[in-house]
């Protein structure tokens, strides 16, 4: 199986207070840190959301319009890999620097699509739900990413470990 790896990172990163993305953890911006953590686990990055970062990957716009959370980033990432012939989409925040690769592997077993329960931005999608996920956007149904995933028939599962979020300045200390 072919996957696509994509970073969520169109977040106005209102309670961080600055661009979270750029924030650096030991030594490099969180989106590299990401890109990393990804790398190892797909075929292809790419960046969702925002038009620049320090990485030299593809960055999409969210689709099917700007403004609609990290479902706008991830429908883009759908549309992207179904068109590049990749089976599946591996989905990570840009804020969310450290995970561990066993992690990584369980979401993304053969079977049924999966997201993370404590933090449904990352999970192994099938690039099949494309255009079911712009029908739901277009609809202007409920962006929550844990109702879509579960009307799209996805699998919830737990971390079964600590993830490490980094909404604010602090968070990004306590990580130090």
């Amino acid at each position: 199986m072919t996957r696509l790896a994509a970073i969520l990172a169109g977040g106005q990163s209102r309670r961080f207070g600055s661009d979270k993305a750029l924030a650096v953890w030991e030594g490099q911006p969180l989106i590299v840190h990401a890109a990393a953590v990804l790398a190892r686990h797909s075929d292809e990055v790419i960046v969702c959301g925002r038009s620049e970062s320090p990485l030299t990957l593809p960055h999409l716009p969210d689709r099917p319009a700007p403004g609609l959370g990290p479902l706008g980033g991830l429908c883009a990432a759908l549309h992207y890999a179904a068109k590049a012939g990749h089976e599946a989409v591996l989905s990570l925040g840009c804020d969310m620097p450290r995970l561990e690769a066993w992690l990584l592997d369980r979401l993304c077993r053969p079977g049924p699509g999966r997201y993370l329960i404590e933090a449904p931005i990352i999970g192994c999608w099938p690039a099949s739900l494309a255009e079911p996920l712009a029908a739901y956007l277009l609809e202007g149904r409920d962006r929550a990413v844990r109702r879509w995933a579960a009307q799209a028939g996805m699998e919830g599962i737990e971390a079964g470990a600590p993830l490490a979020n980094l909404n604010t300045p602090a968070d990004l200390a306590a990580l130090r």
